[in-house]
């Protein structure tokens, strides 16, 4: 019985060194880890400042790309109606074609400027 007792008394003591020893070794890491950034502070911090810039002209670029997107679905979607519209207009005034003459001359020279301001526009 005595035997166990001191077995397990000298593998705790054994466990007990292996720590404070891990301990130490991590200690003197983390104290020269410290001396290294605090001398190389300022040029920590400009590489810092530099990588914010980036990031902030990043995040303007994206939304530059998503406000060109959205207004070319804006045209996109403007210009489906107007065709949708004008061949709509076309297919009810199929019929009467003498009648309809000015009605679609109408129709193509509102077309025609639509598009001008359109184009000015954008």
């Amino acid at each position: 019985m005595y035997f166990l007792i001191a077995i397990v008394l000298i593998s705790e003591l054994i466990i007990a060194v292996n720590l404070i020893c891990l301990i130490y070794k991590l200690d003197a890491k983390v104290l020269a880890l410290t001396d290294n950034i605090s001398s190389n502070h300022n040029t920590i911090k400009e590489i810092l400042a530099g990588f914010k810039t980036g990031v902030s002209k990043l995040v303007i670029g994206v939304h530059a790309l998503c406000n060109y997107a959205r207004m070319k679905k804006n045209q996109y979607t403007i210009s489906i109606a107007k065709t949708i519209l004008l061949y709509a207009l076309l297919f009810i005034l199929k019929g009467k074609s003498r009648k309809c003459l000015s009605v679609l001359q109408l129709a193509s020279v509102l077309k025609e400027c639509w598009d001008k301001g359109a184009y000015c526009n954008s």
